[in-house]
This record gives C-alpha cells, sequence and structure tokens, in this order.
C-alpha cells in the first residue's frame, strides 16, 4: 500500500545537496534514524521534499521493509519494518540532487557522475560486480555502492574479466544511475541496521535538546508487566559497552514529579475531561464497577460528547503525560498525581494514530504457567516452560499473543443469551474522510491489560492498568 502526500504549492522542488559519509548518511539522512523521526523532518522541510510516499505491505507491515519515497529528489529511504530504522538510502537517479564528498562535487548541475569520475573522488577499491541479466556494474566502497548501465554492445567485457570497466573501447565511460549508501555488510540488500547505541552516541555528542531527556530520547525496549509497570532501557552512549539505563514507572505508585525527573518534560500533556467507556462499566444488575474503564480515549473524537454532566461534582482532572518520541503515554491521576494507566504504542502503518508516536519496542511478561481450560481427555502435564513461552512482543499478531496469555478474554460488551460468545468493543475515528482506514476492536483482560486490534491483526496499541 502506498499513501502519498504532495506540497499544494509549487511542485517542483529544490536541488539539495547531500554529503555522502559512507556507511553513515547521505545529507540529513542517517542510517538507523527512526521512521518517526525522518517523517517528520520530511514535514518540516516540504519546501524541499515536496513529495512524500510511504510504501508497505497492508497485511504484513512488520515482515517487510518500509519505504519513503521522495520522487521529485530521486531518493528511496528503506527502513526495517520492525525496527522502524533506516537500514539504506538509495539515490535512483542523481541528476536530481547534488552529490558532495570531501568537498568535491560528485554529481550537480555542472557535473556527471563517471566512472572515472567516482574512481578518482573515493579512490582504488576491489573488482566489482556485473549482472549480466540486468547488465549492471556495481562497484563497491566499504557502506557505499554505485551502479553502472553497461551498454549491450559491450557486455561480454566483463561477463569473466576483473576489469574494471573505466573506459568503453570506443571512448566513452559509464555513468552512474544509482547510488546506494548502507551500513557495513557485503550485499546492500541485506545491511543490517546499525545499533542504537552507535546511532545515540553521534546523535547527543550535540547538546541540543529537541525533546525529551539527553540520552533518553529512544528505548531499547521497554519491558511491562500487567497491574505492576514498566521499565524502560535505554541505551548508553558508550558503544564499547553493553550497559543500559532503565527507569521504572510502577503503576498507581510512582509520581508524576519522578516521572518528569527521569523521563524529562513530556512532548505534550493532555487533560482527559470524560471517560467514553464508562457507559461499559454497568454491570447487568444496573450497578457501576467501582474501578474506572481500562478502556478510554486521549482525543476528544470517538464517541459522541456527554451532555448530562453533573455540574455539582468537581473532581481532579486526570492528565496525560505524552511522550510521542518514547511511543508512551502516561495517565496521572488528578487528585494523587501517581501513574494511574501506561499506554504503550506500536505505530502500525494503517493505523488512525501512525506517526504521531515513535514506536515502542514493548514485551509483555506474563506469569508461568497456563491458566487457560484444558480438555479433560488431556494427557498433557505441565513442565517447566522456557522463559519466553509467557512472554509476547510488538511483532507478534493477536492470535499469537493469545496463545501466550494464560487468562481468558474479558471484554465488557456481551451478547444477549448467557451463553453467547463475547463481542469485540469496536473503536471507530471520525469518519470515513477523517480516518480513511476504518475501525479496530477492543479485547480485554481482568487482569489489567487492554488491546487495540486492527483488521490485520497488528496490535497497534496496549493499556495498562
Amino acid at each position: 500500500m502506498t499513501a502519498h502526500h504532495e506540497v499544494t504549492s509549487q511542485q517542483r522542488s529544490k536541488r539539495i545537496e547531500l554529503i555522502i559519509v559512507p556507511g553513515k548518511s547521505l545529507g540529513p539522512f542517517r542510517l538507523g534514524s527512526s521512521l518517526w523521526d525522518v517523517l517528520h523532518f520530511l514535514s518540516d522541510k516540504a519546501p524541499f521534499f515536496p513529495s512524500v510516499e510511504l510504501k508497505y505491505s497492508q497485511q504484513e507491515p512488520l515482515l517487510y521493509d518500509f519505504i519513503i519515497a521522495l520522487p521529485l529528489n530521486g531518493l528511496n529511504l528503506r527502513f526495517d519494518g520492525s525496527l522502524q530504522r533506516l537500514k539504506s538510502v538509495e539515490c535512483y537517479d542523481p541528476s536530481k540532487v547534488k552529490l558532495v564528498y570531501q568537498s568535491s562535487d560528485v554529481s550537480s548541475s555542472r557535473t556527471i557522475p563517471t566512472f572515472l569520475l567516482i574512481y578518482k573522488s573515493f579512490g582504488p577499491t576491489y573488482p566489482g560486480e556485473f549482472d549480466p541479466n540486468q547488465s549492471i556494474y556495481t562497484l563497491k566502497y566499504p557502506g557505499l555502492a554505485f551502479m553502472f548501465p553497461i551498454p549491450t554492445r559491450h557486455q561480454d567485457l566483463y561477463k569473466s574479466s576483473t576489469d574494471l570497466p573505466l573506459e568503453f573501447p570506443d571512448g566513452t565511460t559509464p555513468i552512474a544511475s544509482k547510488v546506494i549508501l548502507y551500513s557495513s555488510s557485503n550485499n546492500w540488500q541485506q545491511a543490517p541496521v546499525p545499533p542504537l547505541s552507535k546511532i545515540l552516541a553521534e546523535y547527543n555528542a550535540n547538546n541540543a535538546v529537541k525533546y525529551g531527556k539527553t540520552g533518553r530520547r529512544d528505548a531499547e525496549s521497554v519491558v511491562a508487566k500487567p497491574t505492576k509497570g514498566i521499565t524502560v532501557y535505554f541505551p548508553t552512549q558508550d558503544v564499547d559497552t553493553t550497559s543500559v539505563v532503565s527507569v521504572s514507572i510502577e503503576l498507581n505508585k510512582t509520581s508524576a514529579q519522578d516521572i518528569l525527573a527521569d523521563l524529562g518534560k513530556p512532548s505534550r500533556v493532555f487533560y482527559k475531561e470524560e471517560d467514553k467507556m464508562k457507559i461499559h462499566s454497568v454491570t447487568d444488575h444496573g450497578t457501576i464497577v467501582d474501578k474506572s474503564n481500562p478502556i478510554e480515549s486521549k482525543t476528544t473524537n470517538i464517541a459522541a460528547d456527554d451532555k448530562d454532566k453533573d455540574s455539582t461534582q468537581t473532581q481532579p482532572t486526570d492528565y496525560f503525560f505524552n511522550y510521542f518520541h518514547l511511543g508512551l503515554d502516561i495517565l496521572i491521576d488528578g487528585g494523587l498525581h501517581v501513574c494511574k494507566k501506561i499506554v504503550l504504542h506500536g505505530n502500525i502503518p494503517g493505523h488512525f494514530d501512525f506517526s504521531r508516536y515513535k514506536r515502542c519496542p514493548f514485551q509483555l511478561i506474563f506469569p508461568q504457567g497456563n491458566n487457560k481450560k484444558k480438555p479433560e481427555n488431556s494427557i498433557l502435564v505441565d513442565v517447566d516452560s522456557d522463559e519466553n513461552e509467557n512472554k509476547i512482543t510488538a511483532d507478534m499478531k493477536i492470535s499469537a499473543m493469545q496463545e501466550r496469555i494464560p487468562w481468558e478474554s474479558a471484554n465488557k460488551i456481551k451478547g444477549n443469551t448467557p451463553n453467547e460468545q463475547q463481542k469485540p468493543v469496536i473503536l471507530t475515528r471520525g469518519s470515513s474522510e477523517q480516518n480513511p482506514f476504518g475501525s479496530t476492536y477492543l479485547t480485554g483482560y481482568d487482569q489489567g491489560v487492554v488491546m487495540e486490534v486492527m483488521k490485520n491483526g497488528y496490535v497497534p496499541t496496549i493499556v495498562l492498568f
């Protein structure tokens, strides 16, 4: 699926200058950058990037790479689908940009990226690879590759020879059609994402704090335990060590002041004026459950406005700390000012909140053992299981998650008859024009977990309470 965005004014982009740093960056696009950061950068620099297309698999968005296509700039940015971090940058039309290496032009309005020029600029390297099927010669440097189309009449010269195509017999020289930047790897198609600690060490070298707290702008992992809370692990800036810094946030215990001290100023503070799902707290006997329902909204466009509020009751207003750069929302009790609920965001394409939050690399840990009912004639016995048996991750679909959750779902909306299977809560955000991706559904557990599920089975949001 492709999501397309264009600037409505001038469609002709300005020629941008991209400095080549092999294995690290091409202009402002640094390998390892998060999809969230890159999308916000492109939005801020819209005059330079007037057309942006996001390409992804609609059914399996986490199994395959994302591609941000910038057609008017001749660039493709490839992201790992699960990590959502930049793994390679492809310049498929060097004529649309200005490429610079060590203060020398590689491609510009006055410079053609010929094989001779590139070899002179970047120096000697090993013989390249020739693909006879596509008639492409690939010249590789550490973290950088150049592709040169070879005319059909000259193919035989490079099928079995190790000679560099510096010049053809007719005196012409090949011209680069693509430039690909990637991390250290022999094959750019299989290049991995750089380690997060290495990325942060370079990002945090300056003192400019755009968001969050220095050294705690990206989470390496978030380990959550139902009814208890979360532990956020931040990688250290020292690339030579594997130590991490962790911050624990406990439900109904950690104060707002401690959260601000540990995570820094939130991206936004949102005051929750009403509970849209409170109606589903009513039991079959007409009484209201004495605990706040975990399924609630942080925005005001999910359900109809409440018109029958009792103005004589003045309750303290709960409020959210929105940490967009960590993929977290923390609901603070308005009276006690302690953590009341935690929302984890998976930032999955096709979801209403996509690109609003950075992907949260969460893991949920459940108690060992399976409390679900087993067939009476089962001869299987419980044995000590692997430590990962009751762990779910952000990459799993709801079916895989439910196999590892040792509880039965307890949705609040039930059928009309006692024996009818419980129905999920449908969540719709606005009209089809406001939300073209359609509705999702909610499933929850009495043990303090609520999950939002998309039509493709992925879970973009988890609420802990």
